[in-house]
């Protein structure tokens, strides 16, 4: 039977983004016929051989960390303080108490997992675990999984360190995280070599495989999803959402490098003059674009507008075009889940600086301008600055004017260029935009 094996990797909470994957694969009709998993992936795993997706959906969007772990041996821990505040409670509470005591987990696993239909699924199963007592990795197939034992094993997969160590018949085992958190090499011993692998940012080992036959796609989680134990329900329907999204471009559904485009056809065209326009926006003659300087600044512009092209090169103009309307989104701020055209990204980007041109915090970030680069040191920002660019959203809106060629905007632009080059592309791109939108002259 063709089709592709998926492995899933172990990360907690960050789970929840596969499910977001295993939307995708079901709408894309991808056939699966083998799953592999370690921890998380183990038990999300378990429940794609059942083909419950919509009882795994509810399942991730009403968790919480009670259902997880019991509170009462770790009062406190989860609670929304600093990281590392939460990281010392959660160390205290794993030394005092022995581990932490996942008895809510197993009877959660009890309810929802249906042993039968894992064993008579058409698709194959592993999953991995490390045994404390014999110091050796457990690589698992259903097969090889006593009856009745299911539950316990998937346990031994998900024994997240801080837990207390499974056990079972008198021997104790761990996260299988510890040996291989994206274990593709079960694949390999089934003899699958179309492999989907799904890397979540989970902590743990992930061992490396060579097959001259192996064809894998691997799917990676595009932005943060959060904390290993932060089980928010607003969190995970983002984190579901996310999966879903980068799923689909990994298959072709979408283009782009940070957001989600059909197309990459942009109206927008560009030629040599808005080069030439750039570069007098920067303060570059033309004649003198290769000083020293001058060539710095524009390598720094150009390898940040590469890493947005789909290869690092760019074979067409609209591919610079595309690469500065993602930048400029980005640093905008502008949400990323969700499907749009080149253009109607670019709508977006003018939609935005329309909405928040008049917002006194734009008004007040030029007066921190004013008031505190230009009275200190011309050819650095402070400290400061730095700062309070890094902090606002409206540093790529400030003086986005391609008639604003002044002595001190121009020079605000080469130091963004030294220090923050994508907030320099975005508002020398803006700049374009807006003057195309209002003048039509460009």
């Amino acid at each position: 039977m063709e089709g592709y094996g998926l492995v899933l990797g172990g990360g907690g909470a960050k789970g929840s983004y596969e499910i977001g994957v295993w939307k995708a694969l079901r709408e894309l009709e991808i056939p699966l016929i083998a799953v592999a998993g370690t921890s998380v992936g183990a038990l999300n795993g378990a429940m794609i051989i059942q083909n419950d997706y919509d009882k795994a959906l509810k399942l991730w969007t009403s968790i919480s960390i009670e259902a997880i772990i019991n509170m009462n041996k770790a009062t406190s821990v989860f609670e929304p303080h600093d990281i590392k505040e939460e990281i010392v409670k959660l160390v205290k509470a794993v030394i005092n108490s022995g581990g932490l005591d996942a008895a809510p987990l197993k009877k959660l696993l009890l309810e929802i997992i249906d042993e039968q239909k894992i064993r008579n699924s058409h698709m194959d199963f592993g999953i991995v675990t490390f045994s404390l007592t014999d110091l050796k990795p457990i690589t698992l197939f259903k097969e090889d999984i006593p009856e009745g034992k299911m539950v316990d094993y998937l346990l031994a997969s998900a024994s997240f360190p801080a837990f207390r160590p499974m056990e079972i018949n008198g021997k104790k085992f761990i996260d299988g995280a510890v040996y291989d958190n994206i274990p593709v090499s079960l694949m390999l011993q089934r003899k699958i070599y179309d492999v989907i692998a799904v890397d979540i940012s989970g902590v743990g080992r992930v061992r490396k495989v060579k097959d001259r036959d192996l064809n894998i796609i691997r799917i990676k989680n595009s932005e943060d999803l959060g904390p290993l134990l932060a089980f928010d329900v607003e969190r995970v329907k983002r984190n579901i959402e996310i999966g879903y999204y980068d799923t689909m471009k990994a298959f072709g559904k979408y283009k782009g490098k940070y957001y989600y485009l059909t197309d990459t056809n942009s109206s927008i065209k560009l030629d040599e003059n808005h080069v030439r326009l750039a570069y007098s926006l920067l303060g570059i003659d033309w004649d003198k674009r290769q000083s020293p300087q001058n060539r710095f600044i524009i390598y720094k512009l150009i390898r940040n507008l590469k890493k947005y092209s789909h290869d690092g090169k760019f074979r067409n103009t609209g591919g610079v075009i595309l690469a500065a309307a993602e930048i400029t989104a980005e640093v905008m701020g502008i949400e990323r889940l969700k499907e749009y055209t080149s253009d109607d990204l670019i709508s977006m980007i003018i939609e935005h600086y329309n909405l928040n041109k008049t917002d006194k915090a734009l008004e007040d970030f030029a007066n921190i301008i004013e008031t505190q680069i230009w009275n200190t040191n011309r050819y650095s920002f402070t400290e400061k600055m730095k700062k309070t660019i890094t902090e606002s959203k409206f540093a790529a809106l400030y003086s986005a004017d391609v008639n604003d060629l002044s002595e001190r905007t121009v020079l605000y632009r080469r130091l963004l260029a030294l220090t923050y080059p994508k907030v320099c592309i975005a508002n020398i791109f803006l700049a374009f935009l807006l003057n195309i939108h209002l003048d039509n002259k460009i």
